[in-house]
């Protein structure tokens, strides 16, 4: 006999390790050789990647390796192992070997790393098979295997084979169980689409699938393939970090500002002092654009009473622009913007209020009463009374009725919270 030839598929399933073996779910992964995910991987750069540093490949978003990389230019020529687009169950096409009597052995094969199985857990591995006029001694079939990190034997483990077929068979389950030895750690699982000991002949492959438990799962129709993890992993949220302390009473609210991303880093702390009014227009804008879900450049496009040109002379902040051209902001009567100069209550509530009108809010509200109406301007009292009617600014007194003190300066954390409040008011 021939010495045995094989190709190696390189397909590390790491993904498996993610969507995880313990689950409810019966089958654990599902492979179809279409012509989209088929394209996506390249052999080479994987084959010895399975070395004592552990090194998987990447996941990939695809179930098959490429053509171009391990068929065409592997050790058989094309058209002994190659992609079948006639002689297909599921997907675009399937996996298809064929013999002549120069190839008695063939073997396509897929890797697992085996901490993706339950140490002492009975699992199937599954394929269909189509068969056509396989005549030797063995014939096709699924198979499992190990190895270790020297592709040497791994201890517990004997490798298994399902039914062999021969001759000419329509597309059957062809399946084999296999029991994890009491360790599941430091080596790899193979699973492989073979044709072996035989003199001619031609075997399709698709659909391979691992199942828990000893039986296969014939029923596919609702059966999708697993998707792979993204090569860049998610980042851990970060916790809301304050920068120094502010007041009790104000404390949670901070922090939970700071959790939905609201508050511009060069805001974050000094939380006492007096905020200016070049800073809450960057507090105002940063909400706005968490809220829309939009740049304000769009928000501005989409804002009918958007002001076409804005410039101050002594500021070019952007988000200090963006907040006029809304109409949130103005200029002093000098045609300047005043950015370092503090802003008042009832300019935090005309702000606050107009912002929310950016956002869509209808921001009329029925006259509150405060005890000290009569130092509220008048062109304050309308936004004074929405923003106190939506909870977004109290009174500033326990009195009934209370003080607003309309003309007291706005702190840092008062501008932090009220902003966390109004995105959470609309």
């Amino acid at each position: 006999m021939k010495k045995a030839l094989s190709i190696i598929l390189a397909l590390a399933m790491l993904m498996t390790l993610c969507v995880g073996f313990g689950g409810s779910a019966e089958i654990k992964n599902f492979l179809q050789i279409d012509e989209e995910t088929a394209s996506t991987i390249n052999m080479s750069a994987y084959m010895g990647d399975f070395g004592p540093d552990r090194k998987y490949p990447l996941p990939a978003t695809g179930s098959w390796i490429n053509k171009g990389e391990t068929i065409e230019g592997g050790w058989f020529p094309s058209e002994y192992m190659s992609f079948d687009t006639e002689n297909v169950k599921f997907g675009a096409r399937s996996l298809m070997l064929k013999m002549n009597k120069d190839f008695q052995h063939m073997s396509a094969s897929f890797y697992m790393p085996s901490e993706a199985f339950e140490a002492g857990k009975t699992y199937t591995f599954q394929a269909y098979l189509k068969t056509n006029k396989v005549l030797g001694t063995e014939g096709a079939r699924v198979h499992v295997g190990a190895l270790d990190y020297n592709h040497g034997a791994v201890s517990g483990w004997a490798d298994v084979g399902a039914e062999l077929i021969t001759g000419t068979k329509d597309w059957m389950l062809n399946s084999v169980t296999f029991t994890m030895p009491a360790s599941n750690e430091g080596f790899i699982m193979t699973f492989n689409c073979q044709i072996w000991a035989s003199l001619s002949g031609t075997a399709w492959f698709d659909g391979l699938a691992v199942v828990e438990g000893d039986q296969p799962v014939a029923d596919y129709a609702s059966i999708a393939p697993i998707e792979a993890p993204s090569a860049e992993p998610t980042p851990a949220p970060v916790a809301p970090t304050l920068n120094g302390e502010p007041s009790a009473w104000a404390k949670e609210e901070i922090l939970k500002a700071l959790e939905a991303d609201l508050v511009p880093e060069h805001v974050n702390g000094s939380y006492t002092t007096d905020i200016t009014r070049s800073d809450f227009c960057d507090l105002i804008i940063k909400m706005i654009e968490k809220k829309s879900g939009k740049a304000i450049a769009d928000v501005i496009a989409g804002y009918a009473d958007a002001k076409a040109e804005v410039s101050f002379p002594d500021t070019d902040s952007a988000n200090v622009i963006a907040a006029a051209k809304l109409g949130i902001v103005n200029g002093r009567s000098s045609g300047a913007f005043d950015p370092t100069a503090n802003i008042t209550r009832q300019e935090a509530a005309k702000m606050l209020a107009l912002a929310a009108k950016v956002l869509g809010a209808d921001i009329t509200a029925s006259e509150v009463a405060f005890a000290d109406a009569d130092s509220i301007y008048a062109w304050a009292k309308e936004f004074i009374y929405y923003v106190n009617t939506i909870g977004v600014m109290n009174g500033t007194s326990t009195t009934t009725p209370p003080n607003f003190s309309p003309l007291r300066t706005y702190t840092r954390e008062q501008s932090i919270l009220t902003v966390y409040r109004l995105f959470n008011a609309l």
